[in-house]
């Protein structure tokens, strides 16, 4: 079976786009995304509520950055690349066993480096956010999870159109769903063999309906049986 292409690249401009998103939208699903993803890795930052253009001194700060460590996010993009490299066939082969081999939405797949701990997904164009400072293990977790939601929104809304097709992918039921999916197939071993054991997976809002999952995936490990009773909790 052939299998997508994970690419590995940098956009300074997407970065600038996505921290004036987050700043201006930063609460998702129980976390402060600004505040946790933002300022606690940048803290010159702290001065944007002082300025009276916040949006030009939050692109200036990030076009200063990536001059200032472009030999640094260079090396970062070649070790991702490789790191991903070295588990990308056995993170396929996982998939096939949970999808039984469905076929992926698409050929190519982007993750995008950031300074930011954001690690936003985007379904349509099939891209991500990686965070560059990250550990190795961390930043497998976050090419994973997005390939994850790639693959399960393409399933849910094609397998289960009655019920999905037409929902919200960024909130609501279905966005439940699939970060709520992630958090339990990602703590299962096949995934920890992958990028270890990883702490408090998903968000805090999730945290019950993670724990159901988690029962029902271990008492039947079934992808369509799963979706039927967790889409009805």
């Amino acid at each position: 079976m052939k299998y997508p292409e994970i690419i590995i690249k940098i956009d300074q401009k997407l970065d600038q786009d996505l921290a004036w998103k987050f700043y201006s939208n930063p609460e998702i699903g129980g976390c402060n995304f600004w505040e946790e993803r933002a300022l606690k890795h940048h803290k010159k930052l702290l001065k944007i509520g002082l300025v009276k253009d916040k949006k030009d001194f939050l692109n200036k700060y990030i076009l200063d950055f990536y001059r200032i460590n472009a030999v640094e996010i260079s090396e970062a993009k070649r070790e991702i690349a490789q790191n991903l490299n070295e588990k990308k066939e056995g993170f396929f082969l996982t998939v096939d066993k949970i999808f039984k081999k469905y076929t992926w939405p698409k050929n190519s797949f982007i993750g995008y480096l950031s300074i930011f701990d954001f690690c936003p997904r985007f379904l349509d164009s099939g891209e991500f956010q990686v965070f560059i400072y990250d550990n190795k293990n961390l930043q497998l977790f976050t090419i994973f999870h997005e390939m994850l939601h790639f693959i399960f929104y393409d399933f849910v809304q094609k397998k289960f159109s009655k019920d999905f097709e037409r929902m919200d992918t960024e909130k609501g039921k279905l966005w439940d769903l699939a970060e709520v999916f992630n958090a339990v197939i990602q703590d299962t071993d096949d995934f920890i063999k992958l990028h270890g054991k990883i702490k408090n997976i998903g968000y805090p809002d999730h945290k019950n309906l993670i724990l159901k999952g988690k029962d029902l995936w271990e008492n039947n490990p079934d992808l369509n049986s799963w979706i039927i009773k967790m889409a009805n909790l």
